[in-house]
């Protein structure tokens, strides 16, 4: 027989709602300005190294991006990069 896990009156911390709604709008801003960027290709000594994986996302999603032109992997892996490395710097990791 399995054991039954006995549920805890732990308190999950909140985000503070203010808090939030500034992150997501710091976040939106930097995506429409990553989204509207040209890209262009980096040099081949600075380029890091890439990984290949399946990805599922909405297709308005990948058409709009397709819509902003050729490159459109390229600005979805910057904003991907860009909130990585803004949750690294909330987190003091970075």
């Amino acid at each position: 027989m399995t054991a039954k896990h006995k549920k805890t009156n732990k308190k999950r911390s909140r985000p503070r709602p203010g808090r939030i709604d500034r992150l997501w709008a710091s976040v939106d801003d930097e995506l429409w300005k990553l989204a509207e960027e040209e890209t262009r290709p980096e040099a081949r000594w600075n380029r890091p190294r890439k990984q290949r994986i399946s990805l599922r996302v909405d297709r308005e999603v990948v058409d709009w991006f397709k819509s902003k032109g050729p490159g459109y992997q390229t600005r979805i892996n910057r904003i991907l990069r860009s909130v990585m490395m803004e949750g690294k710097q909330r987190a003091g990791e970075g």
